[in-house]
C-alpha cells in the first residue's frame, strides 16, 4: 500500500468526527470522469490490446454514461459497475492476438467542499482485486508499476500509446507499491480463452489529498461484467 495512503486511512475516523464538528459542508474528496459534472464517483475504464496499443478489448474508453453506481458499507465506499461486450474483445483478439489485456483506469481528483488542496493522490495497492469470476481460465492478475503520474490530480487522458490515465506507461516495477490489473488469457485457442458473457471481476481502488493537514481519503470498488 501506498504509504502517504496509509497515514491517511489511519486518521480518518478522528478527522471525520472534526469534520463533523466543525459544521457546514463536509470536505471530502471523490473521483470522477471529469473536473465537473458527470460523473462523480466514477473513472474511465479500457482495456489495451498491446499488440495495437488501443483500448480495442473494451471497444474504447468507457466514460461512465452507461454505468449503474451506488454505495456500500465496511468500508465506507462508492461503487460503479461497467458492462463490456465480450464480442469487442474477441473481435480485437481476432485482429490482433496476445497473451492478455491491461486494465487502464482513468479519472480526476475532485476537492469538495474545501480550497486548500496539498496532496493529490491514487492509489492502487497489491489487494487491488476484490473477487473474480470466470468461465474458461482467464484470470486477472496485479503488477507493480511506475507510479510517475500517482499525485496527478487530472488523470482523464487515455490515449493510444499512452498517457494511460493514472499510468505513465504499463512497464513494471520493484518497489512503487502502486499496481496494474492484467487480464491473462486462458490456455488453448479461439474464443474460450478470453471472457465470456457474464464473466465478471471487482476490484477497488482509491484517492487521498490532505485539507491543510487534514487527510481525506475516498474509496471507490469497480465492478467489470461481459455480456
Amino acid at each position: 500500500m501506498n504509504p502517504m495512503f496509509a497515514a491517511m486511512k489511519g486518521t480518518a475516523m478522528k478527522d471525520k468526527k472534526k469534520r463533523a464538528a466543525a459544521g457546514g459542508g463536509t470536505a471530502s474528496v471523490s473521483m470522477a470522469t471529469t473536473s465537473s459534472g458527470n460523473f462523480d464517483n466514477a473513472i474511465k475504464l479500457g482495456i489495451r490490446n498491446n499488440q495495437t496499443n488501443a483500448m480495442s478489448f473494451s471497444g474504447g474508453v468507457t466514460d461512465g454514461s452507461a454505468d449503474s453506481f451506488g454505495t456500500a458499507i465496511s468500508p465506507a465506499r462508492t461503487t460503479q459497475a461497467i458492462t463490456l461486450q465480450a464480442s469487442d474483445y474477441l473481435n480485437s483478439w481476432n485482429a490482433n492476438g496476445t497473451g492478455n489485456g491491461d486494465v487502464v483506469i482513468g479519472g480526476y481528483i475532485r476537492h469538495n467542499n474545501y480550497s486548500s488542496p496539498n496532496k493529490d493522490g491514487w492509489a492502487m495497492d497489491a489487494n487491488t482485486i476484490q473477487s473474480q469470476s470466470f468461465a474458461t481460465g482467464v484470470q486477472v492478475t496485479v503488477a507493480q508499476t511506475i507510479n510517475a503520474r500517482y499525485q496527478l490530480q487530472d488523470n482523464t487522458t487515455i490515449a493510444t500509446g499512452g498517457p494511460y490515465g493514472i499510468y505513465s506507461n504499463l512497464g513494471n516495477s520493484s518497489n512503487s507499491g502502486f499496481y496494474r490489473i492484467i487480464i491473462q488469457h486462458a490456455s488453448g485457442r479461439g474464443a474460450a480463452t478470453l471472457p465470456q458473457p457474464g464473466d465478471n471481476f471487482t476490484f477497488r481502488l482509491s484517492v487521498f489529498d490532505l485539507n491543510g493537514s487534514t487527510p481525506l481519503t475516498a474509496i471507490h470498488d469497480v465492478t467489470v461484467t461481459w455480456a
